[in-house]
């Protein structure tokens, strides 16, 4: 039997609440060593497809297991998952220490631990403080303490980045890495801002409307984007003659402008070398990564009563049960 040791499958996956379709015949997998990006718009079926993952949903069809097995079945989940979804709950009175000596306990967690935890999240200095008083980025670090609190082999996360500032982004991105590739541990981060995450990740997981529509490495979606030809002409209209026996697409943009798609510099340039076509300036430039995720994602086309349009996922309680 192959290693499924920090692995998650998602298998024809299907979700559905009344007439919203969230989640449609979804199938992707995150292996562990590397950080996974679990990327769409908002509504596009992220959250629902992770609390199927983690046993807070069941599924209509398909199935969704780590290491082999359903979350439900795991022998040691607290110690085998870590997750943060969207809405964690803490007691507004208690101390950010206490809030994670009460799931420590709940968990056999060592009571040593919330001390290592609060270390590695950078909240040492406001332990004893009640968490009513922490700002958002503060209560994103004490629901990724509360997660680690187990010494998980697999870490998932809803949003990770939401509140927190500059220094808080690069803190976690470091910090996600490190568990990932130095540690050989599965790390799954939901986003619906690929900017937010494209420092991060090594693979990603794209859905839009409830179903995939990429799923590979960073650099594979990368190379999904097109090549465009930028050329500037003092006579565009003298060009756009000149690459027309090219059976190209050549589109005037502002100005001089035109881009040309489906082509090479190279041939543009000697097209209009060819027609006596004066050139002040060409260039080659490749589609951005938030482009490629864009057009990937692009919902203008999504019919009513599908996850992607109006209608917003279910609200989404934390993976532990609030304190």
């Amino acid at each position: 039997m192959a290693d499924e040791s920090g692995r998650i499958v998602v298998s024809g996956v299907s979700k559905t609440f009344g007439e919203v379709h969230a989640v449609t015949d979804l199938s992707f997998t995150v292996e562990p060593g590397a950080v996974t990006g679990f990327l769409g718009p908002n509504g596009a079926g992220k959250t629902t497809t992770l609390r199927m993952v983690l046993g807070l949903a069941k599924p209509d069809a398909g199935t969704a297991v780590i290491n082999g097995r359903p979350y439900v079945k795991l022998s040691d989940p607290g110690r085998t998952v870590g997750a943060v979804l969207e809405s964690t709950s803490f007691h507004p009175g208690r101390s950010a220490r206490n809030h994670l000596r009460v799931y420590a306990a709940a968990a056999g967690v060592p009571d040593r631990r919330v001390g290592e935890v609060l270390e590695l999240v950078g909240l040492t200095p406001a332990a004893k403080y009640a968490v009513r008083g922490f700002s958002m980025g503060m209560r994103q670090r004490l629901s990724l303490a509360t997660a680690m609190l187990g010494d998980p082999r697999v870490l998932i996360l809803d949003e990770p980045a939401n509140g927190l500032d500059p220094e808080g982004i690069v803190w976690l991105r470091g910090l996600l890495r490190h568990f990932a590739r130095n540690e050989g541990r599965t790390v799954l981060v939901s986003s619906h801002v690929l900017s937010e995450v494209e420092q991060t990740v090594d693979s990603v997981v794209i859905i839009a409307r409830g179903r995939l529509v990429h799923e590979g490495t960073l650099d594979e979606l990368r190379g999904a984007g097109s090549v465009t030809v930028v050329v500037d002409s003092p006579t565009p209209d003298k060009l756009m003659q000149a690459l027309a026996p090219l059976g190209v697409k050549a589109t005037p943009a502002a100005g001089s402008t035109i881009h040309v798609s489906g082509t090479t510099t190279a041939a543009v340039g000697h097209a209009a070398w060819q027609a006596n076509v004066e050139l002040h300036g060409l260039r080659q430039e490749q589609s951005s990564l938030e482009s490629v995720f864009l057009e990937l994602t692009d919902d203008r086309t999504t019919a009513p009563g599908t996850a992607g349009s109006s209608q917003p996922e279910p609200p989404s309680p934390s993976a532990t049960p609030p304190a």
